[in-house]
């Protein structure tokens, strides 16, 4: 049996890898030689993990918001899962602040500027920490999970599924390549933000659905957004600035300065929609 399931993720590797590899190399997108610092470590020099995941990742939002429209669910949490909710969050705090200062004082030790770093080879230290963000781009999944086992519906939105299966695929490209250099300030600076945003969750599960006490202590959700697209908007500077004057890898940076304009788009969008548009019809309600 484990001979017929080697022989089958085989063809299936070599498939999916031939295939990612050949649409990169068509968009200029060259993700090999891979670095030796990472080229051991589980779904870096092979795309197949990782697009794996993304499949059943895509399988189980698809189906689970096809069963949520055919039969919403009573929003009741069972303690199992409120527990559940509290260590993800309590663990995805801890690995972001983490990620951060470890990116950080890499950083600082190796004489960085804020921009215009080149990959470095022999910084081994700082290519661990950028893998472990990688990986954790792939445990945030668990985030959509969540949110359909709650019958959330509305929050497993374009931008929710979209921002988490694109996310990892980059940084996997950034991890096979150049696990470094200018990559050190993504990944500190949406650790960070992470470390805000897993707090406001847990905070959220632990006062529950009482309406006054979420005012009183979740007042800062939509400071929470502004962070948000406040650092998109330092990566797309970013971006910017390393797709001119700096000697990382050209079209990585390229591609975030896509990408972040997308995000800062449908963030855009969700702030209008969330906290203007619906002051506005409060507003209009009242008089």
């Amino acid at each position: 049996m484990s001979s017929i399931l080697s022989v089958a993720w085989n063809s299936w590797d070599r498939i999916v890898s031939d295939a990612t590899f050949t649409i990169l190399d068509s968009f200029g997108w060259h993700v090999h030689p891979i670095s030796e610092l990472t080229r051991g470590l589980p779904a870096v020099q092979s795309p197949t993990p990782l697009i794996t995941s993304l499949i059943f990742y895509a399988t189980v939002v698809t189906l689970g918001r096809a069963q949520l429209v055919r039969q919403p669910r009573i929003n009741r949490d069972p303690q199992l899962l409120k527990t559940f909710m509290v260590l993800h969050n309590v663990f995805l705090i801890t690995l972001s602040a983490y990620m951060c200062f470890g990116c950080i004082s890499e950083a600082r030790r190796h004489n960085y500027s804020v921009w215009g770093n080149k990959y470095n080879p022999g910084e081994s230290q700082l290519a661990r920490y950028i893998y472990i963000f990688y990986i954790s781009k792939i445990y945030e999944f668990v985030d959509t999970f969540i949110m359909l086992v709650k019958g959330n519906i509305k929050q497993v939105s374009f931008l929710h599924v979209y921002h988490h299966a694109t996310i990892s695929f980059i940084w996997w490209m950034i991890t096979r390549v150049a696990p470094g250099g200018d990559a050190y300030f993504s990944a500190a600076l949406n650790s960070w933000v992470h470390v805000c945003m897993y707090s406001y969750y847990l905070l959220a599960i632990i006062i529950g659905k009482d309406s006054e006490r979420r005012k009183t202590y979740l007042w800062w959700g939509r400071y929470l957004t502004q962070m948000q697209m406040f650092q998109f908007m330092l990566n797309l500077c970013q971006a910017l600035y390393c797709s001119k004057f700096s000697e990382y890898p050209r079209f990585l940076s390229n591609i975030l300065l896509v990408y972040m304009g997308t995000l800062l788009a449908l963030f855009g969008h969700f702030y209008y929609s969330k906290h203007i548009a619906k002051s506005h019809r409060a507003h209009e309600k009242q008089m």
